[in-house]
């Protein structure tokens, strides 16, 4: 996923006041400022060694060439790449490319020797595995893995969608991503508001967990049906082209469906597909008339000024909610989406089948992935995939979200780009036209849905042959 749908790094990225200490191999980040209260925050992270098995010297006089985007996803690397040379000798030289990163990778990987590792979305490692040009890692992670690192600490669900594929394991989970429900507490936490509600529809307001509350719960916070409403609008989202998918995601396994099954085929058109169609448009009347053409800076913004009381979106919103002078600074509340269906985005870490240097690329890889690697690449806005991380005093004490981001990462299997190899941005846009259709009243539900299934079993059946 892009880097503005990257979480908070528990505004360790903001305030940029953690430094490196190097001390034989123990590595200390510390901060002058807790964001959530008035305590030091240290974190020392003593085994980035992986348990001595980085040794002085180890790699020195050889080379291993990252692939990645740019922005954050290069410059996390190129401090592993700095990490990994003080402990081994070994050289990483990152490239990076700020587009077209699919396209260009997959060039190099064809004519061979330019990669060593690569960093990809999920979808498109798995066209890079369905090709052959990644290497399974399945005897490595038994053969070559520190004791510690301990593959069933990562998230269940995350481990098995980032890094395995076709009975092989082609992929570390490295950038975690879900679709997260944020909620304005001071107006849900409100006695008055509370009482309006319960008046209103017969029973307590709450945090909504099902798709029908989040709608009942939209409609008393929207102005224009609920004229005592504190905010304008119940629910807010983006719903650009190229974004609107992710709210029908959200939505589709909710009502038993999905975007594609296992074989292939297509799995809403059982009707589910029309149902999670059909709730955006509902839902679409208790938000901004114009959030069609709300992008990520867009509806970030207006949520942020107070002007819905929901909204579902990446995990990077808690940036600009709270960022200095926010007026919704420290009243948003953080869930998983309602209906338990949340899109799932991220990246993964994968060695190139080709790489002469398969051990040192596996050490980095291994290294970057680690429980206390994951601590390293927090502060440029890339969060734990690991539960330990999550359980960490440094990481709970600092802000709900990530408890949030983890209980969204547990029961999100929709990936935000088709699980396809070579046709994730094909499919994508023809969802986008299909919805964005609906939203603009040219089609049905049921006529845009139609449309979907029938421009996409080509494109597959293609893919497949």
């Amino acid at each position: 996923m892009k880097k503005t749908r990257s979480l908070f790094s528990l505004l360790l990225a903001i305030v940029m006041l953690f430094g490196i200490v190097v001390s034989a191999n123990a590595y200390t980040y510390q901060t002058c400022l807790n964001p959530a209260g008035d305590a030091n925050l240290n974190m020392t992270l003593n085994n980035l060694d992986l348990d001595g098995t980085l040794k002085p010297d180890m790699y020195k006089g050889h080379k291993i060439v990252v692939a990645a985007s740019n922005g954050d996803h290069s410059a996390s690397l190129k401090e592993f790449g700095k990490i990994f040379n003080e402990l081994t000798g070994g050289e990483v030289e990152v490239q990076e490319f700020p587009d077209q990163l699919f396209e260009k990778v997959q060039l190099g990987l064809q004519s061979g020797g330019q990669f060593d590792v690569i960093e990809m979305p999920i979808a498109y490692i798995h066209s890079f595995a369905y090709a052959g040009y990644l290497t399974d890692i399945t005897d490595e992670l038994k053969t070559l893995a520190s004791p510690n690192y301990d593959v069933n600490d990562f998230v269940p669900s995350m481990f098995k969608t980032y890094a395995q594929y076709q009975g092989k394991i082609v992929a570390f989970p490295y950038k975690p991503d879900s679709q997260i429900l944020f909620y304005r507490k001071d107006l849900f936490e409100d006695a008055t508001l509370q009482a309006q509600f319960k008046a209103k529809t017969g029973h307590d307001l709450k945090v909504p967990e099902t798709p029908e509350e989040m709608l009942e719960a939209a409609q008393f916070f929207t102005k224009s049906l609920n004229p005592d409403s504190p905010v304008q609008y119940g629910y807010s989202t983006m719903m650009s082209k190229g974004s609107g998918r992710f709210n029908w995601f959200n939505r589709l396994g909710a009502y038993g469906g999905s975007e594609v099954k296992s074989d292939g085929s297509l799995g809403f058109t059982d009707g589910s597909g029309v149902k999670a169609l059909q709730f955006i448009l509902d839902l679409g009347k208790c938000a901004p008339s114009d959030w069609a053409t709300f992008d990520w800076d867009t509806s970030n913004t207006f949520f942020a000024q107070g002007n819905a009381a929901m909204m579902e979106q990446w995990p990077g919103l808690y940036l600009t909610c709270n960022q200095a002078g926010s007026p919704t600074k420290d009243k948003v509340g953080y869930a998983v989406t309602p209906g338990k269906s949340p899109t799932l985005g991220g990246w993964g870490l994968s060695i190139v089948a080709g790489s002469t240097e398969q051990e040192m690329a596996f050490k980095f890889c291994e290294m970057c992935t680690s429980k206390d690697g994951e601590c390293v690449k927090i502060q440029y806005t890339f969060d734990p995939c690991r539960t330990s991380n999550y359980s960490r005093d440094v990481v709970k004490d600092v802000s709900g979200i990530y408890q949030a981001l983890s209980a969204n990462l547990a029961c999100a299997t929709q990936l935000a780009d088709t699980d396809i190899p070579y046709v994730s941005a094909q499919c994508g846009d023809v969802e986008e036209a299909a919805i964005q259709s609906a939203l603009s009243g040219e089609l049905t539900p049921e006529q845009a849905i139609d449309q979907m299934a029938q421009q996409l079993e080509p494109i597959i059946a293609d893919a497949k042959d």
